[in-house]
């Protein structure tokens, strides 16, 4: 079986004008995007107090995590107290983006996911208003707080356990969750990182409802999402798992330049030379390991050291 590399370097602007561009000629299809994560953001900039002398309220900014990480260090053995100050909470999360924006350009989409239950969070009614929405559990939680040399984001992501066969079933509906996953254009799952259960539900999608595909093959994308706090086993498992829908589907797995190391290191691939060169040598040898998958593979806008 023959497979394709779309692997190829890029500048970051570049490579958003194509993928929008082939985006837009897949507006008049159907796309089926069961991602299933969901994710409330909470960007947070600074944090206050109130000064003893006064009581008056200060704000006292971080520019930097570094900043913020001496004064936590500085409060060891003792305490301190530091109130982020919430700026904006908006949709978040890889599957929610995703299907938000393939809907915004006029793709007919399904979402199934997690986004509030048994009452949607008001967060989300915009995206609802432009795709077919079913929520089946609470979403995660990141408070993400914001500095001028990165992010650092906390998450609260124990609600995504709920994602599960068992629950789709019950909340969104066996059949109706198989006619979606049977008759879509794309099929989309992200966030496999944070949803602890995810590999069991393509396990049961592979044993019960792929073994009859349609004589015209369909798309179906995965995203790991940054699988670092994976164990290898779990990784090594879910590239087994994707490898298998490549007998129903075309099969694109995207990975980024930090996950593409990731698994790497989990296949026992060479992922010392850090440079374009050795990247691109990594992703055909990721290729040969897990044969089935084209590639969307995003470059890192860090320049190579």
């Amino acid at each position: 079986m023959k497979t394709k590399s779309s692997f190829t370097p890029r500048e970051p602007e570049e490579f958003r004008e194509q993928c929008a561009a082939k985006l837009l000629t897949l507006v008049e299809r159907r796309a089926g995007c069961m991602h299933l994560s969901g994710w409330m953001d909470s960007l947070t900039k600074s944090s206050t107090w109130w000064t003893s002398a006064t009581m008056r309220r200060t704000t006292i900014g971080f520019p930097t995590i570094q900043r913020l990480g001496e004064r936590v260090t500085g409060a060891a053995g003792k305490s301190t107290n530091i109130e982020m100050v919430v700026q904006r909470t908006k949709l978040g999360g890889n599957g929610p983006i995703m299907a938000n924006a393939l809907a915004r350009l006029g793709i007919k989409v399904t979402y199934v996911g997690a986004l509030g239950y048994p009452v949607m969070h008001p967060v989300f009614n915009e995206f609802a208003r432009h795709a077919e929405v079913h929520s089946i559990a609470e979403p995660g939680r990141t408070d993400a707080l914001e500095f001028e040399d990165g992010k650092v984001m906390l998450v609260k992501s124990v609600q995504l356990n709920e994602i599960t066969w068992h629950s789709i079933q019950a909340r969104f509906g066996r059949d109706k969750f198989i006619e979606k996953f049977s008759t879509a254009d794309l099929v989309a799952f992200v966030n496999w990182t944070m949803i602890p259960y995810m590999s069991d539900l393509w396990a049961s999608l592979l044993s019960e409802f792929c073994p009859n595909p349609r004589v015209v093959r369909r798309k179906i994308f995965f995203d790991l999402a940054d699988p670092e706090k994976r164990t290898p086993k779990d990784i090594s498992r879910a590239l087994e798992l994707i490898t298998g829908f490549e007998k129903f589907f075309d099969v694109v797995l995207g990975l980024n330049e930090k996950e593409a190391y990731e698994v790497g290191n989990v296949l026992g691939l060479n992922t010392k030379v850090r440079s374009a060169e050795g990247l691109q040598v990594l992703a055909r040898d990721i290729q040969r390991q897990v044969p089935s998958a084209r590639w969307w593979f995003i470059p890192s806008p860090t320049p190579w050291r």
